[in-house]
């Protein structure tokens, strides 16, 4: 696969080099896609984060009005809740 960088970018490159972030230009790509790795699996986090914050402010309403969500609902809700 080739590459072709503007000149600004070729310059952080060199930079970073200097700087002692990184020993080779082929590096960048190894750091990309560890930071693109990085960014995925937080979203992930943050997703399941969501999902069992709702989860619990379902079960919270519920408690709230007296609502049954019925046991299989819920047990099924909380274990997907865990997946993550």
């Amino acid at each position: 696969m080739t590459f072709e960088l503007k000149p600004e970018d070729t310059q952080v490159i060199d930079e970073a080099i200097q700087a002692g972030l990184i020993d080779r230009p082929d590096e960048v790509v190894d750091v990309g896609v560890e930071t693109l790795r990085t960014r995925l699996l937080s979203r992930v986090a943050a997703g399941a984060s969501s999902r069992q914050d709702a989860i619990r402010r379902m079960q919270e309403f519920a408690d709230e009005y007296h609502l049954s969500l019925g046991e299989r609902i819920t047990r099924d809700l909380l274990h997907d809740g865990h997946r993550y």
